[in-house]
């Protein structure tokens, strides 16, 4: 009886620590993607985020992305924040240059990512900044 316990025992540490593991794989890989995501906003002036955002969405809702644009400022404001396993939100201030009058803008990027678990990705699934 004894053994039976104490296999059982075993048996359940032994899942909880896989399942930690498998969250801090999970929180590591959202921090490279939230890594990988802000270095694209602020060196292609937005144009490849939409790269980020899962290719089931419907690429129409995606804005119009301005070309005659720099950004001079990228920080997150708040987050990332984990909503369950699978959803994360973070929020950004971006700064940027208008290029052909060279004034400077401000917008708050609002972030929701989702975590596929066939993929082990982590995706956008709200809107790219649109910088106007």
């Amino acid at each position: 009886m004894t053994y039976k316990l104490l296999f059982a025992a075993s048996l359940i540490c032994l899942m909880t620590a896989c399942q930690t593991l498998e969250e801090k794989q999970r929180s590591q890989s959202l921090q490279d993607t939230l890594r990988s995501y802000e270095a694209t906003v602020r060196w292609s002036s937005g144009l490849h985020a939409g790269k980020f955002r899962d290719p089931q969405l419907d690429v129409s809702e995606t804005g119009r992305q301005r070309k005659d644009i720099r950004v001079t400022h990228y920080e997150v404001v708040q987050g990332p924040t984990m909503l369950g396993d699978k959803r994360a939100v973070q929020t950004a201030v971006i700064q940027y240059v208008l290029q052909e009058s060279q004034v400077v803008r401000e917008i708050t990027d609002q972030q929701v990512w989702l975590y596929d678990e066939a993929q082990e990705k982590w995706f956008l699934s709200s809107q790219v900044p649109e910088f106007k």
